[in-house]
């Protein structure tokens, strides 16, 4: 094993490149889903663009997709339509709504909410595309029993951008940006790795029993991923009980059979965490996990009729919320870290005990400050205390 290694490390040291200049991670935030993928997706699918491509690279769109019987003739785009990200219509009364999510969660009943908004204008025909790095799942609160079709950055994106650069070959401006978003989205989807770097290493796996070796360091490192995603929560749990012990005790589904399930089944197997009773308020001030950990306010199960007035009050004194205008407080912490598909950055932190350690006291710290201003709340007027 040890020769496997050191083969793997003189291979990625000799071939393997990290990219060079990209004008996309210049200009903004490479996660930041409004003004850069959104609009530059709109701006690639928009038929009226400057790119001159026309229907060709939105018709491209659509097969990759598997959108099929969407009308060209009259479409058009817009990014950021009322809220929906991506919105694609024409005159035949069809609609494609794109919900683009690199981070961020849903927002309650989101999608729901947009397929209600585009039917009300009139649109008899929808296609809902819910677009995430990895392909992951939208809510159920969100879609509730909306067919949706879920693509990813990762396969579906990357694919359409490759089958668009011999559609723009002429525009070397054009196709440079192309290849410059791919080589971002390779690298947020940590895909980025060079084709001879990996064809070697690909070669190498196949010599004496190296395979089988690989097949028992996948299932170490999922071990691993259990065990160190285990300890955060055991350090919040811990820093609660030795910090604020006023606190109630939590419902807590992040045990181990939760965690586990959460690297070993596809599907229903997020959304696990602490969730601390409020009292008088119906409703918890919870930390929760969907990929990436973040704190909030939620009411008791399905039913947010309770204590929704409530905690809408108490979201909107609070600051710094990811939250959309109308939804409940929440927020990720600093330390953002994908827990499902790890970076190389992402298992530097989480190996790192001091860096876990300021993960559990943010989380737990944020959402002692969310469970203080239902209890002043609920005793009487108070000032709120700021969240920060």
């Amino acid at each position: 094993m040890g020769d496997l290694f050191y083969n793997a490390a003189i291979l990625r040291a000799t071939y393997h490149r990290e990219p060079g200049f990209n004008l996309f991670t210049v200009l903004r935030n490479n996660s930041d889903e409004v003004y850069l993928h959104s609009r530059f997706l709109a701006y690639l699918l928009n038929p009226k663009g400057s790119h001159g491509c026309g229907i060709r690279l939105l018709n491209a769109f659509l097969e990759v997709m598997e959108v099929e019987g969407f009308d060209l003739t009259s479409a058009t785009v817009q990014a950021e339509y009322k809220s929906i990200d991506i919105f694609v219509q024409n005159s035949q009364g069809q609609a494609i709504v794109i919900e683009n999510k690199i981070y961020a969660r849903d927002a309650y009943e989101q999608l729901h909410r947009y397929n209600q908004l585009v039917k009300r204008e009139g649109y008899q025909k929808t296609w809902n595309l819910y677009l995430t790095l990895d392909g992951s799942e939208p809510a159920g609160h969100s879609k509730k029993d909306l067919d949706v079709s879920v693509i990813s950055y990762e396969t579906d994106i990357i694919r359409w951008l490759e089958r668009c650069i011999p559609l723009v070959a002429r525009e070397a401006g054009l196709r440079e940006a192309i290849f410059q978003y791919i080589e971002l989205l390779q690298k947020l989807t940590s895909t980025d790795q060079g084709g001879k770097y990996m064809e070697q290493l690909k070669k190498k796996l196949k010599e004496g029993d190296n395979l089988l070796l690989v097949a028992d360091i996948n299932r170490a490192y999922k071990e691993v991923q259990i065990e160190l995603q285990a300890e955060l929560w055991e350090r919040m749990r811990t820093y609660q009980a030795q910090t604020y012990p006023e606190m109630p005790e939590p419902e807590n589904t992040a045990d181990i059979d939760a965690i586990r399930n959460y690297y070993t089944k596809s599907k229903n197997n997020r959304h696990f965490g602490l969730y601390y009773p409020l009292g008088l308020v119906p409703g918890y001030a919870y930390i929760e996990l969907d990929h990436y950990l973040y704190f909030g306010y939620h009411t008791y199960g399905d039913d947010r009729e309770g204590g929704t007035e409530a905690l809408l009050k108490l979201s909107n004194q609070l600051l710094k919320s990811e939250a959309e205008e109308g939804d409940f407080f929440w927020r990720y912490p600093t330390q953002n870290l994908n827990y499902k598909n790890p970076k190389m950055e992402d298992l530097n932190v989480l190996r790192d005990t001091v860096k876990q350690q300021a993960i559990a006291q943010e989380l737990i710290d944020g959402v002692h400050v969310l469970w203080l201003n239902a209890f002043n709340s609920a005793a009487g007027p108070s000032s709120v205390v700021g969240c920060e």
